[in-house]
């Protein structure tokens, strides 16, 4: 899928999220900022991963084209993760203050969106997204990706000399 339709999915649905939140405690400043903090920002790990694999050399294309997968065989994607989801919603259940239970809930929702649209647009496995679930299998593409997508992970990697 295009880039910028990916990302664009990624905002309407946290800015549903945050709309979601708003009318739930009527906190729209904390409701919208988490709600993209939790739905967009996230992806923010794409580059800590890009970093593990060229070091500080940034280049826009191989950054786009998801070299950095391809280099490593490796998928870290540190902020992706249900378990930031479930902790989260723990605090918002203790939480007390509605404006910190909104930044909260808002994260949360936002958040949600994310990983479940990632894994119906990446056609991913519920459990990919699981950071423990990635560390037990020392983030090794092939273990985390459908077969089919490591076939292609592994022809893109032959083609591009990776």
């Amino acid at each position: 899928m295009n880039l910028s339709l990916h990302l664009l999915i990624h905002f309407l649905f946290a800015v549903f999220a945050g709309y979601i939140v708003w009318k739930l405690w009527h906190k729209p400043k904390a409701s919208f900022f988490s709600a993209i903090a939790g739905g967009i920002f996230i992806d923010l790990d794409h580059l800590i991963d890009y970093f593990l694999a060229f070091g500080l050399n940034f280049n826009l294309d191989h950054f786009l084209g998801s070299h950095q997968y391809l280099k490593t065989d490796k998928v870290y994607i540190l902020f992706h993760g249900w378990e930031y989801i479930i902790f989260l919603l723990i605090v918002v259940l203790i939480l007390k203050n509605k404006t910190i239970k909104s930044v909260f809930l808002a994260l949360v929702v936002g958040a949600f969106f994310h990983l479940s649209t990632d894994i119906v647009i990446n056609e991913a496995f519920v459990k990919t997204y699981s950071v423990v679930y990635r560390f037990k299998n020392g983030f090794e593409a092939e273990k985390l990706i459908l077969p089919e997508q490591y076939k292609n992970h592994l022809i893109r990697k032959k083609l591009l000399n990776l």
